[in-house]
């Protein structure tokens, strides 16, 4: 579930004050006002944030952000530059995360392109992004996603590898959960472009 609050920037935006969304955690009002490929960079970055919190103690996950420079399309106007931030305030002992924050500001015109990063807030250490990438999908994943990558259906996938058609899809949908997609073609682009495959 996720709560929109706009304040004076949000509303110059044109969002509105408030919003609530029961069935998602994802700030749609603001995502459809991104271009696709900003979110889909922003969407590979939550990727290695989330692996990388894996690797920190319960305790220490809301000492950290993941912060990137967004695009806001505005009907008529140029686009305005916005940093975005994720935190993850509130998590539960066993490390899965209960409160998460997503602000967005107004950030300086540049002509640069500003990487994502992963900031440590008490210390202003930024975290390398690559070394998580090679964790994200076992090396049996990697092989099946190239294989779907190069057109090759689940039988052409089984009879290949030797395995059955039922653990190739088991294979596919763990492919899609821990990427964070809902199809195919969406998994093989985040792959390719974390050169995953």
């Amino acid at each position: 579930m996720n709560h929109i609050y706009s304040g004076l920037f949000g509303q110059t935006l044109g969002l509105p004050e408030y919003a609530e969304n029961k069935n998602s955690v994802f700030e749609h009002e603001v995502f459809d006002n991104i271009p696709d490929e900003e979110l889909v960079e922003r969407h590979i970055l939550e990727l290695r944030f989330f692996r990388f919190l894996e690797s920190v103690p319960a305790t220490q996950k809301p000492d950290f952000n993941a912060t990137c420079v967004v695009h806001f399309q505005r009907q008529g106007m140029p686009p305005l530059s916005v940093l975005h931030t994720t935190r993850y305030l509130l998590c539960h002992a066993n490390g899965s995360i209960w409160l998460g924050l997503c602000t967005y500001a107004p950030f300086p015109q540049t002509n640069e392109v500003m990487e994502g990063c992963i900031i440590n807030t008490r210390t202003g250490e930024t975290v390398c992004l690559e070394q998580f990438d090679s964790r994200l999908l076992s090396r049996r994943q990697i092989e099946i996603l190239s294989l779907l990558a190069k057109g090759e259906g689940s039988k052409q996938i089984a009879d290949k590898l030797s395995i059955s058609v039922n653990t190739v899809s088991r294979h596919r949908q763990d492919i899609l959960t821990r990427l964070r997609v809902t199809n195919t073609a969406a998994a093989v682009e985040i792959g390719l472009r974390m050169r995953l495959i």
